[in-house]
């Protein structure tokens, strides 16, 4: 008890302390919904930045220089997803690795009859049970700027840490309100999506979230916040279940001309 609040005092200090105008000019450069939170959600989401950065670790990869527009940029949009939660800060994660593009990662599969089968793949961000995010640099901007549709590694990867706080990722996040009930209905979104898939109809967000339900939770949750617009009339349902975890409703904020 003691610890938490002698944190909350650190933190109240820190969100109290002055925003530095560069990090203002960050945020509208990089992290382009920002300019359409109300004064209320801007100045809270500038305290939750100032605090996560505070409170994490950034290194770069591969001769990646470490920067405020880098750290700044990238809880900009942790902090999108954060709104809705007041007082999660992604505990789990403790440091933020940055490489200055996509990188490999090395993968495993076992084999029948025994043995390994090992391979380097491409990746633009993942999440270490071990408190680690890891990102691609450009993916990062793309996502901020809105340059990539729903897609932000980011985003995806704060799902991906919300989702892990109980443990692993499968696509169940403690802040859902009945598991059994989640469960459910979640499954069914994703039978809808599969369904979409096989027979050629489009879809609002990337085949990927087709590989385990951690995945479709964290591809969802990129258009959630990206173009909530899209998400909601393709899957009304996904749309109010991504509402009731992330407890915000981003289509109210972002406008359906994306060019505003």
């Amino acid at each position: 008890m003691m610890f938490a609040w002698l944190r909350e005092r650190r933190r109240r200090a820190i969100r109290d302390q002055p925003f530095p105008p560069v990090w203002n000019d960050i945020l509208a450069r990089n992290v382009r919904q920002t300019v359409w939170l109300d004064d209320d959600e801007r100045d809270r989401l500038r305290g939750w930045v100032a605090v996560f950065l505070a409170e994490k670790s950034f290194e770069g990869c591969r001769g990646m220089e470490i920067t405020d527009e880098v750290r700044v940029s990238i809880a900009g949009q942790a902090g999108l997803v954060a709104l809705g939660l007041p007082g999660e800060f992604f505990a789990r994660l403790q440091s933020v690795l940055v490489y200055p593009g996509d990188y490999l990662a090395r993968k495993s599969t076992a084999l029948e009859g025994g043995g390994e089968l090992e391979w380097q793949e491409e990746r633009l961000g993942e999440t270490w049970s071990g408190g680690s995010m890891v990102l691609s640099w450009p993916r990062v901007l793309e996502g901020g700027r809105l340059r990539d549709g729903p897609r932000s590694v980011v985003i995806h990867e704060c799902a991906h840490a919300i989702d892990m706080l109980d443990g692993e990722a499968d696509g169940i996040p403690p802040l859902a309100a009945s598991r059994p009930e989640w469960v459910a209905a979640l499954d069914a979104c994703r039978v809808r999506f599969d369904e979409a898939l096989d027979e050629g109809r489009s879809v609002a967000f990337d085949d990927y979230a087709a590989e385990s339900p951690g995945e479709f939770f964290a591809v969802a949750s990129e258009c959630f916040f990206q173009d909530p617009h899209r998400l909601f009339r393709f899957d009304k349902t996904l749309y109010g279940l991504l509402e009731q975890v992330w407890r915000q409703d981003p289509k109210a904020r972002v406008p359906l001309q994306r060019g505003k």
